[in-house]
């Protein structure tokens, strides 16, 4: 009798699609950990208001005709008891200096974390208002960010880091050498490429949705090149909205851009021409980016994972300032496009700011420009003797164009039309590695 009842409960339970055994109620056994960081996190759209006039293609002269989705910012703010500082996503297609040094003061104003406390990023999207050209756009961005930052200090409370990582099978080497060293113009699926996606989700409590998840990602966000005019965050920003609607509205994405000088979205020509993405093709992009983001934010609030979280943590900040030798060979051909030049070059010199903040084991570092993705990894294996775990960012503020790897200035290409010289590359790794020992000699 007992058997047939058994049976009875089992195949009942099958069809009514509910287990035959209770679960276990979540407890103690599922909490998550929380430490003495403290962090506040605020997004604000920062859409143009009118139409603007579009960065990343000569050939878009007039203004922008729509928007195809809306432009974000991101504030994480941290507080160990001690210091403060920022971490800054935005959507837009570079941090000018005269533009960071805006937002850095106007949040300073706002919270006093310290201007050299912060790191603004900028995701490249090229379907964003041009910083140059679109003055009063900068001015209500530099006062929306540091409202956020206002917001983000106010709400913090304790919480809970952990790190993980995943991939994306996207994103291609843009340079491919031809007969003589010299580059062919061609996608290179066998070049140097970094498809990870490296994932920091920041809880505040034991809910299934974080409070905010940082989204690391090494590609440019051009799917929609020149043919589209409208305003877009491209693959970045629908990536983001992807993993922040999957958590169900209560998660900010916090988009951080790495070294993608010569990393790109993999959509060959047609023809002789690169060709404008696709409503498929960006469906491809942001979604591969948003749910491998998701998927390893998700997988990192499981008991297990949760275990291996640190929980002490010394928030560290310091910036500094290289100054680089011109090369030679370009001083020529810089003085004759002295106007167009993006990179700031002052009694012979190049400015290159580089920035560094360090929460715990996790650095930032940040640079200006567009590094090469062989400075992210070059500068992770400099540091790696020093057991932490590193974010190699492009984009930060600074005046400064392409920054190739010292063997690009003789194959040629977009990534080596600069004014950078040799032994530019050995320079600025050195010095990214003496700032963070430095920083975390403190």
């Amino acid at each position: 009798m007992y058997r047939m009842i058994l049976s009875a409960t089992l195949a009942l339970s099958v069809l009514l699609c509910v287990p035959a055994w209770p679960q276990p109620a979540e407890g103690a056994w599922d909490a998550v950990p929380m430490t003495a960081l403290r962090a506040g996190v605020a997004e604000v759209d920062i859409t143009p208001g009118s139409p603007a006039v579009l960065a990343g293609y000569a050939e878009r002269t007039g203004p922008s005709t729509g928007i195809h989705d809306p432009l974000k910012a991101s504030v994480l703010t941290f507080d160990d008891g001690k210091s403060r500082v920022a971490l800054i996503g935005l959507d837009a297609i570079m941090m000018l200096q005269s533009w960071g040094d805006a937002i850095r003061s106007a949040v300073e104003k706002e919270t006093g974390i310290p201007g050299n406390h912060i790191i603004l990023n900028a995701s490249h999207t090229h379907g964003a208002p041009h910083p140059m050209t679109e003055k009063k756009y900068v001015e209500m961005v530099v006062a929306k960010v540091a409202a956020a930052a206002k917001q983000a200090v106010a709400s913090m409370r304790p919480v809970s880091l952990g790190y993980g990582e995943g991939t994306i099978d996207f994103n291609i080497s843009r340079r491919k050498l031809g007969e003589g060293g010299k580059l062919t113009g061609e996608l290179n699926p066998d070049g140097i490429c970094d498809r990870r996606v490296k994932v920091l989700r920041i809880d505040d409590g034991d809910a299934v949705e974080p409070m905010a998840v940082i989204m690391h990602v090494v590609c440019h966000p051009n799917v929609f090149r020149g043919a589209n005019t409208e305003i877009s965050g491209d693959f970045a920003g629908l990536g983001r909205a992807f993993l922040e609607r999957n958590f169900n509205g209560k998660t900010v994405g916090v988009v951080l851009q790495g070294c993608c000088g010569d990393i790109r979205s993999n959509m060959p020509p047609v023809g002789s021409e690169w060709r404008s993405g696709s409503a498929a093709d960006m469906t491809w992009c942001a979604t591969s980016f948003g749910a491998e983001a998701l998927r390893v934010a998700a997988r990192l609030r499981v008991r297990e994972q949760m275990q291996t979280r640190p929980t002490q943590f010394a928030i560290r900040a310091a910036e500094d300032t290289l100054y680089l030798d011109v090369n030679p060979a370009k001083k020529e051909q810089i003085e004759q496009y002295k106007d167009k030049l993006r990179d700031r070059i002052e009694n012979g010199k190049i400015v290159f700011p580089i920035r560094a903040i360090a929460i715990g084991d996790f650095v930032f570092v940040g640079l200006p420009g567009e590094p090469v993705v062989e400075y992210g990894l070059g500068i992770e294996k400099d540091l790696a003797p020093l057991g932490k775990t590193v974010f190699v960012l492009g984009y930060c503020t600074g005046d400064a164009g392409y920054v190739p790897a010292s063997h690009m200035i003789d194959e040629g290409g977009y990534e080596a039309q600069g004014p950078y010289n040799y032994d530019s590359e050995a320079l600025i790794r050195d010095g990214v590695k003496r700032l963070v020992e430095s920083l975390l000699a403190k």
